[in-house]
């Protein structure tokens, strides 16, 4: 690869240098400095200050970051703490369905994989719902985790980069997202409960970034 394809490698997996560079913070030398001791490039220092400028994403960033801006600036953020994800192997989807097609049980929110099933649910309800199940079927049970819920706005269901947008806020606050579930125009995202203020704060503080 050229120098070009190199930088702008770089910078496409890095969502922070994105922002930094799409809002006009980022020293452009001090960070062409950086990438070349970091990355070990066989150019001038101007060759990738070049190559930064030239970034074909700065203005498609730009334009993804105008269209989110009303999005976020009208969702409405909440938590839940107190959340249960019961993890259980294929053998129980069956009992699973069952249990989704109950009315009165309302309170589970499910995500149906590949290879496993979880079932996410409020603390006080996980003794009666592990009993429908065998020890067999249950794979694994966390208790300690909180849940963020975002409600964009009705035109939010149709913009791109809304769920990249809110995993890319909690990652740059060195943050695991444990489960993502998504049923527009809500967005849930779970994580360990020791981080539920920090990650809240992160998606607040985006929504008010976007007020101005």
């Amino acid at each position: 690869m050229n120098v070009n394809q190199e930088v702008w490698k770089v910078l496409r997996t890095d969502s922070a240098l994105q922002k930094d560079l799409t809002r006009e913070i980022i020293n452009m030398r001090a960070l062409a400095k950086y990438l070349i001791d970091k990355y070990h490039y066989k150019a001038s220092l101007d060759a990738v200050i070049s190559a930064i400028r030239r970034y074909q994403s700065q203005e498609e960033y730009k334009e993804e970051d105008k269209k989110l801006e009303h999005i976020f600036s009208e969702s409405v953020v909440s938590t839940k703490n107190n959340m249960a994800c019961i993890t259980l192997s294929l053998t129980a989807r069956q009992t699973m369905q069952k249990l989704s097609n109950d009315k009165n049980n309302k309170k589970i929110k499910l995500i149906t994989g590949t290879e496993v099933v979880k079932l996410l649910i409020e603390q006080p309800y996980l003794k009666e719902t592990v009993q429908h199940f065998t020890k067999e079927d249950i794979t694994g049970v966390d208790q300690n985790i909180s849940e963020i819920r975002v409600v964009v706005s009705p035109e939010g269901i149709k913009t791109k980069g809304v769920l990249a947008k809110l995993a890319t806020e909690i990652a740059l606050a060195n943050i695991n997202i444990k489960e993502i579930l998504v049923c527009p125009p809500e967005f849930f995202i779970y994580v360990h409960q020791d981080d539920i203020v920090k990650a809240h704060a992160s998606i607040i503080q985006l929504c008010k970034d976007f007020l101005g």
